[in-house]
């Protein structure tokens, strides 16, 4: 009976872990910009569905800056670039930057104007106690790669 009990509040926790798909998302547009939603939901699995096909892929990304574990991330909203929190369920996709001037270019850039990123998509490995997922990052070699508008 225990068995059958721990086993239903696993399954449970899995439910509450996972977080569900939308079904508005749209397809990503390899040509032009796409917003931070349509990257993050488009990329966003569990572990055992990472669409590796979009590994290193080259996408274009635009967004408002928010600070972030690593140098930056962009989030969905423009009230993303007034908090330093985003509230979930808010799409938000980290940003790495691989170029010596990124953290004085970073610095003072305008949080007001909306941010214009060309990069690689990487993956981030997110492993909870009883499920893994994987979200999207961006990998940007190039400051050219990045402008407010």
């Amino acid at each position: 009976m225990k068995k059958v009990i721990l086993s239903i509040i696993a399954i449970l926790l899995l439910f509450i872990a996972c977080e569900k798909i939308p079904k508005d998302v749209k397809p990503i547009d390899w040509e032009n910009y796409n917003d931070v939603y349509t990257v993050y939901w488009n990329c966003y699995s569990s572990c055992k569905k990472i669409k590796s096909e979009y590994e290193g892929k080259t996408i274009k990304i635009s967004g408002w800056k928010i600070q972030s574990r690593d140098a930056f991330a962009l989030g969905d909203d423009a009230k993303c670039a007034e908090n330093f929190f985003v509230p979930s369920p808010s799409a938000v996709v980290d940003i790495d930057c691989y170029f010596p001037e990124a953290d004085a270019f970073l610095d003072t850039c305008d949080l007001t104007k909306k941010c214009f990123i060309k990069g690689k998509i990487r993956f981030d490995m997110l492993k909870y106690s009883s499920s893994c997922s994987v979200k999207p990052k961006i990998e940007v070699m190039d400051i050219n790669d990045i402008y407010f508008k």
